[in-house]
């Protein structure tokens, strides 16, 4: 008899484990979440604002708002974990302006005697729309990208219609043989790397209008705050053969003090109409803060210096003998050491 009881309570017990539908496992205590689907367009906003424009060197102007859009489409995947053998199209859109036209090339006439004080305003309008589309390879080691980029360039310093309607004699839309800015097509080629815990780009880039180089090195690394915050410390320097800023060579001819530019006496010219050797060193210290899953707030403080063969390009009054005798001390702060500072807001959709 206790042998049959024990059998009975031996026989329950099993049945009571075992599941309620054949074949199935029973369910985990804690049951893993489904990985979410993945609904990253790859697409990137960004809103900026900077103190000062700064581009390759140059500071154009104060007050700099822009809005850019950028994303990356991979074409083949790499067969690496790593993603080692990977090509992606990479592809971006910005705009930007100076708001208040406060730019740093044009003469303060209001401040100088009759009649100079009547040849118009001392600022100038500046837009730039800027779109590049680049093939990037992932050999492992380095990424190299092949790109190419088309500027777009606006408003009162990019005038090339020989007079400015805003104001009579503004710098840049005098017909005097200064004509500004032209729209640019350029072409690169572009390779990013790793050394430790620091991370290298360099580009060569061909400005396809003007017939000249602008090569860049840029050094930076990432160190972490909190989960949120991060510290990007970067150093970039410059380097220029046969280049304009996308300025025509009249253009520069004047701000390197030749006579047969901007308000000069036709009489020669003393200036070069291009730039080659060192440009400027660039050091910037950001701070991106990730808000959410999606957005990062950057703010930075930096400060741009102008080398020697990109210091040397500067209007001064000596070297152009007409504005010299109407005292008119036209601005050097476009090729000056520049301190600045700046934010922006990027989300990826």
């Amino acid at each position: 008899m206790k042998l049959n009881a024990l059998l009975k309570t031996l026989g329950f017990l099993a049945l009571a484990a075992t599941p309620v539908v054949a074949g199935t496992a029973p369910a985990p205590k804690n049951p893993i979440a489904p990985a979410p689907a993945n609904d990253d367009l790859g697409i990137n906003a960004t809103l900026g604002y900077d103190s000062s424009y700064v581009w390759r060197g140059v500071t154009y102007g104060s007050n700099w708002v822009s809005a850019g859009l950028n994303g990356d489409l991979l074409l083949v995947g790499g067969a690496g974990e790593d993603g080692a053998g990977s090509t992606s199209l990479l592809w971006d859109v910005s705009w930007g302006f100076l708001a208040g036209d406060n730019d740093s090339f044009t003469p303060a006439f209001s401040g100088a005697p009759f009649p100079f004080s009547t040849l118009g305003n001392d600022s100038n309008s500046f837009q730039r729309l800027q779109l590049g589309a680049a093939f990037a390879h992932d050999f492992g080691p380095a990424v190299v990208s092949l790109g190419y980029r088309y500027f777009y360039n606006m408003g009162d310093l990019a005038d090339q219609k020989g007079y400015n309607t805003s104001s009579i004699f503004t710098p840049f839309g005098t017909g005097n043989g200064y004509h500004g800015m032209k729209d640019t097509q350029e072409v690169y080629l572009g390779i990013s790397t790793a050394v430790g815990p620091i991370d290298l780009a360099a580009s060569a880039n061909y400005d396809l209008s003007n017939d000249g180089w602008y090569f860049d090195l840029t050094a930076s690394t990432t160190v972490a705050i909190t989960d949120a915050i991060s510290f990007v410390p970067s150093f970039n320097v410059g380097y220029a053969n046969n280049y304009t800023w996308q300025f025509t060579p009249d253009s520069v001819n004047t701000f390197s003090g030749g006579a047969g530019g901007l308000f000069g006496s036709g009489v020669g010219e003393s200036g070069g109409d291009d730039v080659s050797g060192w440009a400027a060193a660039n050091v910037r210290l950001a701070f991106p803060i990730k808000l959410n899953s999606r957005a990062t707030l950057t703010p930075y403080v930096a400060v741009n210096m102008p080398l020697g063969a990109l210091s040397n390009v500067a209007q001064s009054s000596q070297s152009n003998p007409f504005l010299g005798a109407g005292g008119v001390n036209p601005p050097s702060t476009g090729f000056e050491t520049t301190w600045y500072a700046g934010a922006a807001l990027s989300i990826r959709f």
